[in-house]
This record gives structure tokens, C-alpha cells and sequence, in this order.
């Protein structure tokens, strides 16, 4: 990667850790921050890469504690490669890639060949998260120590929830020991068992089966209850209700060791997207109900929920079923009640929509609609992150690594699929209005991702304010 001296000057500098929101100007030098200076105070080395960041937020480098890159077993749908370039055009310089690959990322061998690829793509960090137990299937606990000592940084079977409790104490007890924390799906498989959407009005319209909120909200209770007796550190995934939210603040007050998140596609829509985007409004868990989003969207202003969290699941046409279901599905309209074919090949399509290019826009939306302020975003979408993964990351201070990403908060653009470097085109945001994008990536000091200039290959249309 370059390692030429970058100097970032006029922007405003948000650096919720070092408690900084102002004008300033940041030396990068030797992968590092050197210093952050009032406008005007630093002087340029030799040589040095000018940044002109005038109207811009420079804040610490994005990280995303929940992706998957589908990689290895299914390039179709992503590549390590692929999702780290789609994480740096989103402004993410790091990305924790979940265990549900093929083969599954539940030995150190995996997880080296993730970290090799990764270190091959010269774009954003992977942040290996190992599986808790062996393929994922419940029953045997991975050799934790083994996989922290090969570079995870935190234990999910996310895509599956943990059901024996036996498996989950000793794996809680592993990460205590650890001091690495345990990401959980929370799911009663015997109450979601066939739901294709959330338990409400547009399941019933469209004629299929609901997931109901207990089916979340139960397991939560059960898990926080063994995390309050464990000690372990323990993060909550995709929150999407109203109960599951009251679970964690109690459990937070009871001085349970619990952070959670929540996706964009929770808080910036309704079950009712299924109606025109159909298998691309289709996820696990579902999208939800009104008053579960205005929950959220609440949990959010007061500090309940830690993170934003992608959990970007990329998916071919194929596995989202789009050729059969397409006929069904209108952008422009509500879709009508689904023939019985249409409705069984809606719920056997792949849960999970993009994140990694859409996350920043939707979140700016929050700040735009003053639910929170800039700094709030920063933490919750790099110091609140950073911490959960262990990881050197998070903040613009002094000596601390250069992972930088700069965002104009007023740049207005169109959510264009076509236009994603991720692989996959799945998300029920198509053509929506964003203000607000990242501008430039820049990773261990070096520029990874420049908007402006088209670093990356990418050719950009000129940007209009």
C-alpha cells in the first residue's frame, strides 16, 4: 500500500474518543496518525498528498461488526475481495466477516486463508468472527483459544442461533477467558419454523407465514439470563423489536456485560417493503412492524443500542428466486395476494440483503431527521464497533493507527444496485434519495478509496450538491 505522507486540511474532524468536533487539520505519516491540528497549524511534509477536505467530516475509519463475504464457498454471491472493495466505497476501513462460509470459518486454517485473501485485495480490514460451534450445527464447541491465536476477534453462528445451552455456557465461559466476545442470533427455530416475513398484515396479504417478535424477544430473554450469570461479554445481533429492546436495557441495568446493534434495513423500513420489492425485502430477522421500527429508531437517540451493524448478506438471483418471482413484484405498486407456487417460492428464497454500499446513506438520514448528531453516528458506526472487535481502530488520535474515512454530509445521490462493487444486487432501497456518502477510505494510511479521483477503477459521475 502507499505510505506517501497525506495531509487531510478544512475538514471538520469528529473524534468522539478524544472528545474533538471542529475544525482541524490530520498529518498522516508511516500509517499513523501524527497529529490533528487546528486549521492552519500544520505544516505539509515533503512530498506529502494534500486532501482538500473542506465541507467534509473526517472521522475514524467506519467498521462494520457484522458482514458476510460469503467467502470461501460462494463467489457467485461474493468475494473476500468483492465485499472489501464494496466496504470501502461505503467508508468501512474494517469489516467483521461472519463463520457461515463453506467450509465453515470453525478452524485456524480458514481463518488464515480468509486473512490471506483479504491482505491480497489492498482495500478494508477483514476481522475474522469464528464460529462457536463445529459447522455451525449446534453441538460441539470450537477450540476458542486456537482461533483467537489465528486472528479471530469474536465467536458467532450467526445465520443460526445457539439452541443447546450446555454448548453456549461453555462457549460464554471460553470467551470470558478471552476477554473476545459472543455474537448471537436469537431465534426460536419452534416459533419461526416457515415464516417468510414478519407475523403481521403483509404476511397475510401476500399468503404466507409469519415470524412472530416472540420468536426473537424469547431467546433474548434466555440469553441475556446466561450472560448475566457467565460474566461473558455477549452482543446482541440485528435487534428488530420493541421487547427485545426492553430485555437488553434491563439487562444492561442488572450490569450484564451486553452490546447490541442494529441493521439500516431495521430502522429505515417496515414489513411493508415486501409488498413492491418481494424477495429482496425478504431477511432473518424480518423486517418488522411500525411501532418495532419507531422502537428502534428510539433506542437509537437514547443510547439503548450501541451499533449500526450492516450485516450485509449478499445473494445471486438465483438463490433469491428472482425469475419466478418477479412477475409478482412492483417497485411502483403493492403487490396482490401470491398464487400458492409464488407464495412457496417466496419463502424458499435466500434471506438477506446487501449493506456495505447502502449503511453510511441510511444512517445519515438519522442525523438528517436530528434523531442523533454527527458524533453519535461516529461511535456508533466506529468507537462502539472497534471496542466490540478488540480492535485498533475507532479514533483519530495521536499514534493511533490512520484508518480514516472522510464523508460529505451533503452530497445528494440515487442508490444506483447497478453502480455496487459488491457482487450482488439484492436491496429493497433501489432508487431511493440519499445526502450524505463517503468520499475517501483510507486504510493503515494509505488511500484505498478516493471518490473523487476514481481510485479503484471506478469511474464516478461528477458530484452535484
Amino acid at each position: 500500500m502507499n505510505t506517501t505522507p497525506i495531509v487531510i486540511q478544512g475538514g471538520r474532524v469528529i473524534d468522539p474518543a478524544s472528545a474533538i468536533d471542529g475544525d482541524f487539520d490530520v498529518l498522516v505519516l508511516d500509517g499513523e496518525i501524527e497529529a490533528v491540528e487546528r486549521r492552519g497549524q500544520l505544516t505539509a511534509p515533503d512530498g506529502a498528498d494534500i486532501v482538500d477536505a473542506r465541507g467534509l467530516w473526517v472521522v475514524p475509519g467506519l467498521v462494520d461488526a457484522h458482514a458476510h463475504l460469503r467467502d470461501p464457498g460462494f463467489p457467485e454471491k461474493e468475494t473476500i475481495a468483492s465485499g472489501l472493495r464494496a466496504a470501502a466505497a461505503g467508508g468501512f476501513t474494517a469489516v467483521a466477516a461472519m463463520a457461515n462460509t463453506d467450509p465453515v470459518n470453525d478452524s485456524p486454517e480458514i481463518t488464515r486463508y480468509m486473512l490471506e485473501r483479504a491482505n491480497e485485495a489492498h482495500s478494508a480490514r477483514l476481522i475474522p468472527v469464528a464460529a462457536v460451534t463445529r459447522n455451525l450445527a449446534g453441538a460441539e464447541n470450537v477450540d476458542y483459544a486456537a482461533m483467537a491465536a489465528a486472528g479471530a476477534r469474536m465467536f458467532s453462528d450467526d445465520g443460526m442461533p445457539v439452541d443447546n445451552e450446555v454448548v453456549l455456557v461453555r462457549a460464554m465461559d471460553a470467551a470470558r477467558q478471552l476477554n473476545l466476545a459472543i455474537s448471537l442470533h436469537e431465534e426460536d427455530r419452534a416459533l419461526s419454523s416457515g415464516g417468510a416475513l414478519n407475523e403481521g398484515a403483509v404476511a397475510r396479504h401476500l399468503g404466507v407465514k409469519g415470524y412472530s417478535n416472540d420468536a426473537e424477544s424469547r431467546r433474548v430473554r434466555r440469553d441475556l439470563a446466561l450472560a448475566l450469570g457467565s460474566g461473558a461479554p455477549v452482543h446482541i445481533a440485528h435487534v428488530s423489536t420493541r421487547d427485545s429492546l426492553e430485555l437488553i436495557r434491563h439487562a444492561k441495568r442488572q450490569g450484564a456485560r451486553v452490546t447490541c446493534e442494529v441493521t439500516p434495513h431495521h430502522f429505515a423500513a417496515d414489513e411493508s417493503a415486501a409488498l413492491r420489492w418481494g424477495p429482496n425485502a425478504k431477511m432473518n430477522p424480518p423486517l418488522r412492524a411500525c411501532d418495532d421500527v419507531a422502537a428502534i429508531r428510539d433506542a437509537i437517540a437514547d443510547g439503548a443500542i450501541d451499533m449500526i451493524a450492516t450485516d450485509h448478506a449478499p445473494h445471486d438471483p438465483h438463490s433469491k428466486h428472482i425469475d419466478e418471482l418477479a412477475p409478482y413484484f412492483d417497485p411502483a405498486r403493492d403487490a396482490a395476494k401470491l398464487p400458492t407456487d409464488a407464495a412457496v417460492s417466496f419463502c424458499g428464497a435466500a434471506n438477506g440483503i446487501v449493506g456495505l454500499e447502502t449503511a453510511l446513506g441510511l444512517a445519515m438520514e438519522l442525523v438528517a431527521k436530528s434523531l442523533i448528531g454527527a458524533p453519535r453516528l461516529v461511535e456508533m458506526m466506529s468507537l462502539n464497533p472497534a471496542a466490540l472487535l478488540r480492535i485498533e481502530a475507532g479514533t483519530l488520535a495521536a499514534g493511533s493507527r490512520a484508518d480514516i474515512t472522510l464523508i460529505d454530509p451533503n452530497v445528494k445521490w440515487l442508490l444506483e444496485p447497478a453502480r455496487f462493487l459488491s457482487k450482488s444486487r439484492n436491496t429493497p432501497f433501489a432508487g431511493r434519495a440519499m445526502t450524505g456518502r463517503a468520499i475517501m477510505t483510507i486504510v493503515g494510511g494509505a488511500i484505498v478509496y478516493d471518490r473523487r479521483r476514481g481510485v479503484d477503477g471506478i469511474e464516478e459521475a461528477a458530484l452535484t450538491r
